[in-house]
């Protein structure tokens, strides 16, 4: 989770670029950029660590903390930096185009699906199938934007897909089961992912949008439970890391969006492979999971997949025209 560059839930979101290269898009990387990005990268996926210490709290209701401690952290964000107004006019233009206004708060619902299932996979030990997902985001980013998008796309990139179908499939085979919810929460983001190019929204307007818009909803759900969802003799270090979901969601969104206008292209497509990897070694070193030696082969070809496709990404990008 998650999501990375597009809203900063966890997981990169991008597409190959289309666009000519014009000044105002060029990026001058700093040294703050790469560190930024690298950071976001490895905080996401650290992620696992802080969900598993948070297991003996239903996993919806640890979602449901996340909403309502974000929307409280981004509000107070919003305001100290002084995009609050900005953000509310924003609002205003979409509440006046109600098929934009839906389309905001249909990616808020897709966004919390994502968020749930990857705390609950977390939950009962399978971090390495939903590794395996991320690293498939990319290429069904990319399938998405064929089917629906109408975008085309290199022989390379058709190339990476049909390996990463091989992965996928292997993988199936290899386990006898197919990865439900997985490929729920992959696909959930993927289509938060699309929605999310048709809202007129920045990052920060986006996460402030749809944990602001759910946080009524998730507070009530809470007040409703008995001790607020939280199980009767937790230590208060479980409030703590609860009170802190908000915290850890902002973090790496403030760091990705900095990062994406102060570093290169080939580093932001590199960290493709940073947070699903560092998610893998964590499930199989830290919290104790048993991942077969033979089930590495799908989980090769996936990554090869990726390869190809970052590849492709990359050798487009030094193959436009660069001005000036």
């Amino acid at each position: 989770m998650n999501h990375q560059s597009s809203t900063g839930t966890g997981r990169s979101a991008q597409t190959a670029p289309t666009a000519p290269v014009t000044r105002t898009q060029r990026i001058r990387q700093t040294p703050r950029g790469v560190v930024a990005t690298l950071t976001a990268a490895v905080v996401y996926g650290m992620f696992p660590l802080y969900w598993a210490v948070l297991s003996s709290v239903p996993s919806m209701n640890v979602m449901l903390y996340r909403i309502v401690t974000a929307a409280i952290v981004m509000t107070l964000f919003m305001l100290a930096t002084r995009r609050w107004g900005r953000f509310v006019r924003s609002v205003r233009v979409m509440w006046a185009t109600p098929k934009v206004f839906w389309m905001a708060v249909a990616a808020a619902v897709l966004v919390t699906i994502d968020w749930v299932v990857y705390i609950q996979l977390v939950a009962v030990g399978r971090t390495s199938e939903a590794s395996a997902a991320n690293f498939l985001l990319p290429l069904i980013n990319m399938l998405l934007a064929l089917m629906l998008l109408r975008e085309r796309t290199t022989p390379l990139g058709v190339a990476s897909m049909l390996i990463a179908l091989t992965g996928a499939a292997l993988y199936v085979i290899d386990t006898g089961a197919f990865p439900g919810l997985a490929m729920l929460m992959t696909f959930s983001y993927s289509g938060y992912c699309l929605i999310k190019r048709f809202v007129p929204l920045d990052p920060f307007e986006s996460l402030t949008f749809e944990t602001g818009v759910l946080a009524p909803f998730a507070a009530v759900a809470l007040v409703a439970q008995p001790r607020l969802g939280v199980p009767a003799g937790e230590p208060w270090w479980v409030w703590a890391l609860l009170a802190g979901c908000g915290v850890l969601t902002v973090i790496p969104l403030v760091l990705t969006s900095y990062g994406v206008k102060h570093a290169a292209f080939l580093l932001l497509s590199f960290t493709q492979y940073i947070t699903p990897t560092i998610q893998l070694i964590l499930g199989i070193t830290v919290l104790g999971e048993q991942v077969p030696a033979h089930r590495f082969i799908s989980f090769s070809v996936i990554w090869l997949a990726l390869a190809v496709y970052t590849f492709d990404l990359v050798r487009a990008h030094f193959a436009r025209p660069k001005l000036g």
